[in-house]
């Protein structure tokens, strides 16, 4: 039996970072019966922005767990070196530094973008996501407005973007109100029926979450983000193993899905399964370093399989950057007190934890650490 602080299945289903690339050309010769493929070298430099690209892109794949970020940012420089003028390059470095969690970098190259193609909709999009993600959604709502009322009022993507961070906000009157913009240019539009089922969802209208969310379903079953949609709602229910289930249809249609990933870990976690846990929030945090819950999962799944040095490496990572987390810091005194026989260091936490946490009742386990009465249990093994 493990005594694991679980953390509540996160839903970001608004928007996704994404990149473009092609690789050099192939040409093929036969010779003894053998095809033999031969590379050669770009020789425009489009081709040579796009090699550079798919490059950058193959950087960028999860091995071990970790993201060659320095790789990605030096082929995707290269890229913008050989083709200057193609707003794709800067874009890709914009998301790159974006996911390394280097602002400042990010919106310098989604604004080289932009100048060279100002009718460009994902630079705007991701520009606006990085004000969201520090929960700035006035500023994220404004960047996008700007676009619309200067490029094109009715761009879908934009237009659901907007939706998704009235969604954020809280605002659920303005987020109906986008996606109508766009239900009535595509009353099948994916993304604005998504958005939709969520903004009934948080409203607590589960009747009409479960018919948008259904109806879009049927519509577009290899929609990675309707399937993450109708997992939520059957986890809402409490029905983990539905949950599941649409959970991993949608990675099998994305497998870079953030939502869905951290969803089946949370689940992982939930049931004692730390490796597999492990294995998502990895991907999770490989396109999103600053999702702190991803993180406190990272650090709950190497506890799970008994790496507590690292976990407890995690949780100072999280705090750096948020100091009064209190998930991290009564988390991080469990690894203290149960693991690392840390317990002035323990008590530490569990008290600074009952002074930023709001209702901790008389009955929490955080008082029993505190009077040395906690049974402690090792971490067991898991298949």
């Amino acid at each position: 039996m493990k005594r694991f602080t679980i953390l509540l299945i996160g839903f970001a289903l608004i928007f996704s970072l994404v990149s473009c690339g092609t690789g050099g050309k192939n040409v093929q010769t036969k010779a003894k019966k053998k095809t033999i493929v031969v590379k050669k070298d770009p020789k425009e430099p489009e081709d040579w922005a796009k090699n550079f690209t798919a490059k950058g892109v193959e950087a960028l794949e999860v091995k071990d767990g970790k993201v060659d970020f320095d790789k990605a940012v030096m082929y995707f420089s290269k890229a913008a070196q050989a083709y200057p003028s193609a707003p794709f390059v800067h874009y890709n470095l914009g998301l790159v530094y974006q996911r390394m969690g280097n602002d400042q970098e990010a919106v310098k190259h989604y604004n080289k973008a932009l100048g060279l193609d100002p009718k460009y909709p994902m630079p705007v999009i991701n520009k606006a996501a990085i004000y969201a993600n520090k929960l700035e959604y006035n500023r994220a709502i404004d960047v996008c407005e700007k676009y619309l009322e200067k490029e094109n009022d009715k761009d879908k993507i934009v237009l659901s973007a907007v939706a998704g961070f009235y969604l954020l906000k809280g605002d659920y009157v303005n987020g109906i109100q986008s996606v109508r913009k766009i239900l009535i240019q595509d009353q099948s539009d994916v993304d604005a029926l998504k958005n939709l089922g969520m903004i009934y969802y948080k409203k607590n209208d589960l009747g009409l979450a479960t018919m948008v969310t259904t109806n879009s379903y049927t519509l577009r079953k290899d929609d990675s983000g309707i399937a993450n949609n109708r997992g939520v709602l059957y986890s809402s229910q409490g029905d983990d193993s539905l949950a599941m289930l649409y959970f991993i249809r949608a990675i099998g249609n994305d497998p870079k899905n953030k939502s869905a990933n951290f969803n089946v870990a949370s689940i992982a976690m939930k049931y004692g399964n730390a490796q597999t846990a492990y294995d998502r929030y990895s991907l999770v945090l490989s396109q999103d370093p600053d999702n702190f819950d991803a993180r406190i999962g990272l650090a709950l799944a190497l506890r799970g399989i008994g790496r507590f040095a690292d976990a407890e490496k995690e949780y100072q990572k999280v705090l750096q950057k948020d100091p009064n987390n209190p998930i991290a810091t009564f988390n991080l005194g469990v690894l203290y007190y149960d693991h690392m026989n840390k317990k002035v260091e323990a008590k530490r936490n569990f008290r600074k934890y009952l002074s930023i946490a709001e209702d901790v009742g008389e009955d929490h386990v955080v008082h029993k650490y505190l009077k040395d009465k906690v049974n402690i249990r090792p971490v067991e093994e898991v298949e």
